[in-house]
């Protein structure tokens, strides 16, 4: 490394070498493209590039966008893979979108990157569309160093099977896994894995039931899952499943709560589970309250969301079994969302206990019949000195869609509520 006597130096170059090599590593961005102050860095003065160059933590992150139009960023994959030394590497990797792309671009930028495979520690890749080569690429070969895959693919080649059980035999430190895709419905044929550190799974690729019960099965350490696309499966040979880690469950598919009628979660705090595009089954109201029933979890935040609704649920009866609720979103067509569920949420007067006590953020979509005036009544019974004399948490951050004619006394009173520090939002339907 070139280096200046200590005695003519002045100011900042006077630091040894070493502490100024740890300055430049502390400048990087956390969140973002950390190139721009690589090359800043470098560019200052011919000391500064020295230490920069020679400084290995400086060059172990990289951010790729590529223009399939354009030739690969080879170079620069290069010589940050050359001056990261030995060093755990992160990258993300992500195509922008063309019209005419060169099909063969995005396997030759991985062959490249995955030279390194031994050295992968957090890799996010984003791609238009994954061929069996490129599956291969990221999937096979050794990588002890990987603790978080993310792959986000438009679409997989038909019938290309995702070998999961391939990726953890090689990857035994990982602990979070992102795989999805644009084809939910049915999605790329999972293969079984067994995995006793992964801690995060979010799949979006159309799995059935009884593929999502065979992973939670197998990994006994996930405290957090999400599953996309769900379709049904015979369940008449898997038994029922209690696991005790996971506290964050995503279950959206038509079929989410015979997935759920298996499973026993005693840990769960968040629950997402609904279907934008599909009715629900008959009485899932009543597997979910057996689901709740069963688990008895101390449920934080309760999001459920549905595209097409026959009859209006039993909501209330789920929501009683929900006491320790922060959070509550409801998304549901307009006929299914009643005033009933408004004056539900207005606390009673004392002794009764009122519903969801601890509520502090709510969410609705979209409630129909509703008086005008009724919720922003309910609103301001869960605000301020209301709140604290009907014995509620008082809200934080309210939003509530209404089909009917304009509700002027609701907008006034909203308002009114915003001004005294409430972020509340009321959206009218004509």
């Amino acid at each position: 490394m070139f280096r200046i006597p200590t005695s003519k130096r002045v100011g900042i170059g006077r630091i040894p070498l070493e502490v100024l090599g740890e300055i430049f590593v502390h400048c990087l961005p956390v969140d973002s493209d950390p190139q721009h102050i690589q090359e800043l860095l470098s560019s200052v003065c011919r000391l500064w590039r020295e230490v920069a160059i020679a400084t290995p933590a400086l060059w172990t992150s990289l951010k790729i966008t590529y223009d399939p139009d354009l030739r690969p960023p080879l170079p620069i994959i290069r010589t940050h893979l050359q001056r990261s030394g030995t060093r755990a590497f992160s990258f993300k990797l992500i195509a922008v979108h063309s019209d005419n792309p060169d099909p063969d671009l995005p396997t030759i930028v991985l062959a490249e990157l995955a030279a390194a495979r031994h050295r992968w520690c957090k890799v996010h890749i984003e791609l238009s569309r994954v061929t069996e080569e490129i599956l291969d690429l990221i999937t096979i070969g050794d990588a002890p160093l990987l603790q978080s895959l993310r792959c986000n693919a438009g679409e997989f080649e038909e019938d290309l099977p995702i070998p999961l059980h391939t990726l953890f035999q090689g990857c035994p430190r990982i602990e979070l896994l992102q795989w999805s895709s644009f084809g939910l419905q049915p999605g790329p044929l999972l293969q079984p894995l067994s995995n006793t550190q992964l801690t995060s799974l979010s799949l979006r690729i159309g799995l059935s039931i009884l593929e999502c019960i065979t992973l939670l099965r197998l990994s006994p350490c996930l405290s957090s899952a999400e599953f996309y696309g769900l379709y049904p499966s015979d369940l008449s040979a898997v038994p029922c499943l209690t696991h005790s880690r996971l506290c964050n469950l995503t279950a959206m598919g038509g079929h989410f709560t015979t997935f759920l009628s298996s499973l026993t979660l005693p840990a769960l705090l968040n629950l997402t589970a609904g279907s934008l595009s599909t009715p629900f089954p008959i009485e899932w109201d009543i597997e979910l309250s057996a689901f709740l029933t069963r688990s008895r979890p101390t449920l934080r935040e309760l999001s459920l969301s549905a595209g097409e609704q026959d009859s209006e649920p039993a909501l209330l009866d789920i929501l009683a079994l929900t006491p320790h609720l922060h959070s509550l979103s409801l998304s549901f067509p307009a006929s299914s969302l009643t005033a009933a569920l408004i004056h539900a949420l207005h606390p009673p007067p004392p002794p009764d206990a009122p519903l969801c006590p601890r509520l502090q953020n709510l969410r609705l979509r979209v409630v129909s019949d509703c008086p005008d005036g009724l919720c922003s009544a309910m609103l301001r019974a869960r605000w301020g000195t209301h709140a604290q004399a009907n014995k509620v948490a008082c809200l934080e951050t309210s939003r509530i869609e209404v089909m009917g004619d304009i509700h002027e006394c609701d907008e006034e009173d909203i308002e009114a509520l915003c001004a005294e520090g409430m972020e509340g939002e009321l959206h009218i339907w004509g």
